[in-house]
């Protein structure tokens, strides 16, 4: 019989299975899909003809089921509703798109060192910061 073992997922301790010596996770079913998520995740970042094949078995299935998520929005109406509810929250926060033209200088940003830090919407700047040396290529007329 195997020794114990803890499991890699939840930490449970387990004894593995006579058939598999080198398991790693438990029989548990939430283990046993995080494990294959995690495989799946590793096999398509690491294997060219897995990821190609995943993506033509799905774009096979959306090409035989197109109109999939028409009918699951009408046969799911509480999903529908909590996604509008959603998208409206969304939409009334203010965007998070930088604005490329816009310059707190009142004057034409000159070459020479500057502190670059992140700061957050309230203005509390976070830990870390870099002194960075900006040099002037060309200056837009205006």
């Amino acid at each position: 019989m195997s020794e114990a073992r803890t499991c890699v997922i939840c930490g449970q301790i387990f004894v593995p299975r006579a058939q598999c010596p080198n398991q790693k996770c438990c029989s548990r079913r939430s283990c046993q899909r995080t494990r294959k998520a995690q495989w799946q995740r590793q096999k398509i970042k690491s294997d060219p003809d897995y990821r190609e094949n995943k993506q033509r078995a799905q774009t096979r299935w959306r090409e035989s089921h197109p109109d999939y998520w028409r009918t699951y929005r009408e046969d799911h109406q509480a999903y529908v509703s909590k996604n509008r509810e959603l998208q409206r929250i969304r939409n009334s926060q203010p965007g998070k798109v930088a604005k490329m033209d816009v310059s707190a200088f009142g004057e034409h940003l000159r070459s020479g060192l500057y502190v670059l830090a992140h700061t957050t919407r309230d203005d509390v700047a976070k830990i870390g910061a870099w002194i960075v040396h900006l040099t002037v290529i060309a200056e837009l007329a205006n």
